[in-house]
């Protein structure tokens, strides 16, 4: 095409009528993508020009057609996709999800500084690069995270995994997409455990399960390097409580019959305490399960640290059972018996590194 030929199309794109440029919008186009794969780069640099001069004054509509038209073409004006990418969201959806030319700068620049549409938009990409994604996970609310974690294209790095579960721990609508992505961390995936419904649990000990030595004793190295990062100060009340649970257990009295007592003395705190010194767990892991009424998980933190079924069923009953306490005592014996012993004092070893470490720090 000469250049005479583009200097006339680029001064009638400056034309002031907009029917005209819309004649002309329809003729580039369809001129640019019969030319696929036979312009010279000059041509390509005037095709975009052209376009975004055009665009310029097109409505709305206009630019979604012409959106999902060029979000496909490997060779699309690069200029027309960056100004398309920043629009409003209708507009730029196409282009944010699918186009190729897109570079990270922009893909940066518009999670920087567009709405949560446009960046759940991006994490939607087929792939998505660790720069992009980490800029995802610091700027995205929690719908574009669930997006860039279902998206097996995205290369999430560990720093941001590690915020990514902190914000899962807080939300149960990203429980799913983060147990089921294949390169969450190990030692990250088994801080899930208690806080994922029973389906999502499975899951997690079948891929303990998988995993030979090696791996699992790096990923128990990652998680006691975190979790050592995280220990927080316990209250005096706490101290004191935690206090009592250790002279009872010195004395060889510490088992399930005295939290049952406890318990029932209208000490919480000392239940805490003396479950997380009997299971061998750090006292959050054990709130958690107490505040949440877990019962799965306290079933399976008791039968690895061997607490008889009796017991197990009186504490669930007496913490976890609410106003139908006693009608359910049946079924929390049955939720112990289905637990395989074996599974449960793998899944713990990550568990009791909050324990371990607690103890390390507090006596540094």
């Amino acid at each position: 095409m000469s250049n005479s030929r583009f200097a006339k199309l680029i001064d009638l794109a400056r034309a002031p009528d907009s029917g005209l440029r819309r004649e002309l919008l329809n003729e580039v186009t369809e001129l640019f993508f019969q030319s696929s794969g036979q312009r010279s780069g000059r041509e390509t640099v005037l095709f975009d020009e052209i376009l975004q001069l055009i665009a310029a004054e097109m409505q709305d509509n206009v630019l979604e057609e012409l959106a999902e038209l060029f979000a496909d073409a490997r060779d699309a004006p690069i200029g027309l996709i960056r100004d398309l990418a920043g629009h409003s969201f209708g507009i730029a959806r196409p282009v944010l999800q699918r186009s190729m030319v897109l570079d990270d700068q922009t893909l940066l620049r518009v999670v920087a500084y567009q709405s949560q549409q446009h960046i759940k938009a991006i994490a939607e990409r087929p792939v998505v690069s660790e720069t992009v994604a980490n800029a995802i996970v610091t700027h995205g609310d929690d719908s574009a995270l669930d997006a860039l974690l279902r998206n097996e294209g995205a290369v999430i790095s560990r720093a941001s995994m590690e915020n990514a579960v902190d914000r899962t721990r807080r939300n149960s609508r990203l429980h799913e997409a983060f147990v089921k992505r294949r390169d969450v961390p190990l030692d990250l995936l088994n801080e899930m455990y208690f806080l994922v419904e029973s389906r999502l649990r499975d899951q997690i000990m079948k891929r303990n399960s998988s995993v030979d030595q090696a791996t699992l004793d790096a990923a128990l190295a990652k998680a006691r390097e975190r979790v050592s990062k995280s220990v927080a100060d316990t209250s005096a009340e706490a101290r004191r409580a935690h206090a009592f649970i250790l002279v009872r257990k010195g004395a060889g009295e510490l088992d399930a019959r005295l939290l049952v007592s406890l318990h029932r003395e209208g000490k919480p705190l000392h239940v805490l305490y003396g479950l997380a010194e009997l299971t061998q767990l750090e006292p959050a892991t054990v709130a958690d399960l107490l505040e949440r009424r877990d019962v799965d998980g306290l079933a399976m933190v008791c039968r690895a640290a061997n607490i008889e079924r009796p017991l197990f069923v009186t504490l669930a009953v007496l913490t976890c059972g609410g106003d139908d306490a006693m009608n359910l005592a049946e079924e929390f014996g049955r939720m112990y018996n289905s637990v395989p012993v074996e599974a449960a004092q793998r899944a713990m070893r990550f568990l009791k590194l909050r324990k371990t470490t607690t103890a390390e720090s507090n006596a540094a």
